[in-house]
């Protein structure tokens, strides 16, 4: 159950960006931010001027190809003094002179430039005075192509030049806003791409799409116009609006390769020869004299193979796809590119159209590719949050993996890796509780965090009835128990609130450990942050494994010290584990004893009676030397030969046991050589003491087998 805190964060959340939204829209759409100058009779000056022949026509409607490469309007000013400001227009390809009564009072001339002797759309402001009412206008267009085509005027206002500014952004306003975002989202991704660690990784060729993405939008805004009237560049912008469309080709097209299945590196051979031959021959024949007006076809020819270019690896790519039975994967990528589309056919029509009113100065375009960038640019951001949630997943269980194999003592191993999980998870308390005999739990690890008192002393033969019973029930429902807040949980299970609201509980991690089938107790972690506790929720089954084969491997080293140093059938420890307490543990400086005791008649009776029997007289001897001095010092040396250490008391408490010895030997129907020795200062030859004890078992032994006709071995 997700937290209510946090459902309340996430509303606020959505509650404030909403509002932010709101007032976005509020400003751009109902405000004079997006129409800086209104339209009206009081500033615009395009209609009624009178063409060559006498016809009148609106100015922003005709071109000087259209008057035979060239063209004179004319208008008389108004003649209030009021009315009369600076006459400003935007001309495109054409070189102007301004008369006013027949005076020349203006004159722009076009210059050569890479691309010729256009220049696209350049900003003029003609100064005039209150003395200049009711005086005659004319302007003159002509073409600067050689073909006689093109020349016009756009935009005539009688304002000033700062009024005139915010009218033609105001025309210009969204076109402006989709070039800058598109340039933004380019330069974003180039950004993201050189900040990444792990660029083999990325799902596609991030730097093309910003760098395509760059160079259409600085080809965009270039094209509103604004840069020029920012400025006052023009032969600059005009060589960028031929040559970065060409340049934007080849790496849209290795965008395109990278997001398919089958990546063939010779698409990019060919789009990379298709744009950079163009591009040549654009430049040969541009020195050759040619303006680059006239070899738009050639420019066209470049934008279309690369989209057939596209297309054919749309196409092999599904052929590859339909062969393998693969999925594409190109849900994303096809939203961007419809969207884009059908953008595109949009502003064809309204350009087909003439329309003024329809005028969209390639919005839509502008739009389209804003949202194809920005759909890549989401898919890329949820892929990178998706693949950082699963490198921190692939952090936290190496870390786990570590501890579980790094250390030779699975003991050590547990707690390591219970207080990593604790630390990180940034709780009070990890643990592990276990199964053992009588149906009982026993807390048998624990972490604790900074100021968190231990409880595992307190939580020992734990019922499962009434305590335990609760978590195996639902570990049958969902194989996990994860709270992000108890009062919540109250409503699921009241038995288990009751149960963890005196201990302090808020937030709570609890998954059963499993060995072959059945459950051997579970873990838990105590008070973990809830957004540490979504981040591994998806692994709680995988620590219940791994701590549950860390158990395994504990107890299987268990078994392997206990056949190392423990007999198989008394359950004394052997020769080997002898030899170390000598070596290691025996302390020879302070009073021992040490007692020797061999079987009598063991060899007679397995060979008469059978091994069955023999196993019995072995274990009533351990059983009673281990009821005497512990089963700590017990020791098996052989089939029928024992020896004890007997660390403390006095040699009256020594002889007390070894008299203990014989009585419950001989309780048992049993007989037994016994040779004790005591050294009540220590002695560090242990070695002596033992052939001491071993000559004073070899008489015992000698007196039981005086007389009688049998072997000890």
């Amino acid at each position: 159950m997700p937290p209510r805190r946090t459902n309340e964060n996430r509303i606020l959340r959505i509650v404030y960006l909403a509002t932010l939204a709101a007032v976005a829209i509020l400003v751009l759409l109902f405000t004079d931010v997006g129409v800086f100058h209104k339209e009206g009779a009081d500033n615009d000056y395009s209609a009624d001027w009178t063409a060559d022949g006498g016809a009148v026509v609106r100015a922003d409607e005709i071109t000087a190809g259209g008057f035979g490469g060239s063209v004179t309007l004319e208008k008389r000013l108004p003649s209030a003094p009021d009315a009369v400001s600076d006459l400003c227009f935007v001309s495109d390809n054409a070189n102007i002179v301004v008369w006013l009564d027949g005076q020349e009072v203006y004159r722009f001339t076009t210059i050569e430039n890479f691309s010729g002797m256009g220049y696209g759309a350049a900003c003029h402001a003609v100064r005039l005075s209150r003395e200049d009412a009711g005086k005659t206008v004319r302007i003159r267009l002509e073409s600067v192509f050689s073909d006689k085509s093109g020349g016009r005027v756009k935009l005539i206002r009688l304002c000033d030049y700062a009024t005139y500014q915010r009218a033609f952004f105001g025309t210009r306003f969204w076109p402006c806003v989709m070039s800058v975002l598109l340039l933004f989202f380019g330069l974003l991704l180039i950004v993201i791409y050189f900040c990444m660690p792990a660029k083999s990784a990325l799902p596609y060729d991030l730097p093309a799409l910003g760098m395509a993405s760059s160079l259409f939008g600085l080809w965009c805004l270039i094209d509103t116009g604004l840069p020029r009237m920012i400025t006052g560049g023009i032969t600059a912008y005009r060589t960028l609006e031929y040559l970065l469309l060409i340049l934007a080709e080849y790496p849209l097209l290795r965008f395109v390769n990278s997001v398919t299945r089958r990546k063939r590196p010779l698409y990019e051979r060919l789009a990379f020869a298709v744009s950079f031959t163009i591009l040549g021959l654009v430049v040969c024949l541009r020195a050759l004299g040619n303006d680059l007006h006239l070899l738009m076809p050639l420019i066209y020819c470049s934008y279309f193979a690369e989209m057939a270019l596209i297309v054919v690896i749309l196409a092999d790519n599904a052929l590859y796809c339909r062969r393998r039975s693969l999925p594409m994967e190109l849900k994303g990528y096809s939203f961007g590119a419809a969207v884009f589309l059908v953008c595109v056919t949009l502003d064809c029509a309204f350009y087909l159209s003439k329309d003024p009113r329809f005028a969209m100065h390639g919005t839509f375009l502008r739009f389209g590719l804003c949202m194809f960038v920005l759909t890549m640019l989401l898919q890329f951001l949820r892929w990178w949050s998706t693949e950082h949630a699963s490198i921190e997943h692939d952090r936290f269980i190496n870390h786990i993996l570590q501890y579980a194999v790094s250390s030779g003592d699975p003991e050590a191993s547990i707690r390591a890796a219970l207080a990593y999980l604790g630390a990180e998870l940034r709780a009070e308390r990890a643990y592990i509780f276990e199964g053992k005999r009588g149906g009982v739990f026993d807390n048998t690890y624990e972490w604790c965090g900074a100021g968190v008192a231990p409880q595992r002393d307190k939580r020992k033969n734990v019922p499962y009835q009434g305590v335990c019973d609760a978590w195996y029930e639902e570990f049958d429902l969902s194989q996990r128990v994860l709270i992000y807040d108890l009062e919540a949980y109250r409503q699921i299970n009241p038995r288990i609130y009751d149960a963890l609201k005196p201990q302090g509980i808020r937030t709570m991690i609890v998954a059963p450990l499993e060995l072959d089938g059945d459950y051997v107790g579970f873990f838990g972690v105590d008070n973990p942050s809830p957004e540490t506790m979504r981040d591994i929720a998806e692994m709680v089954r995988l620590l219940s494994f791994f701590f549950s084969q860390m158990l395994l491997q504990r107890d299987e080293q268990e078994r392997l010290v206990r056949y190392s140093y423990f007999d198989a059938l008394t359950g004394c420890r052997n020769r080997r584990a002898l030899g170390e307490f000598e070596k290691e543990r025996l302390d020879v400086s302070r009073p021992y004893g040490y007692l020797l005791c061999d079987i009598n008649g063991l060899k007679a009776a397995n060979d008469t009676l059978g091994h069955e029997v023999g196993d019995a007289m072995i274990t009533d001897v351990s059983s009673v030397l281990c009821a005497v001095f512990g089963p700590e010092n017990v020791y098996r040396m052989g089939g029928d030969e024992f020896a004890v250490y007997a660390c403390s008391g006095g040699a009256d408490d020594f002889a007390a046991n070894v008299a203990r010895v014989k009585a419950g030997i001989a309780e048992k129907g049993r007989s037994a050589a016994i040779g004790a020795v005591f050294r009540p200062e220590g002695d560090p030859d242990f070695r002596r003491v033992r052939a001491e004890a071993d000559k004073l078992m070899y008489e015992d032994k000698s007196n039981y087998y005086r007389g009688r006709n049998d072997r000890r071995r």
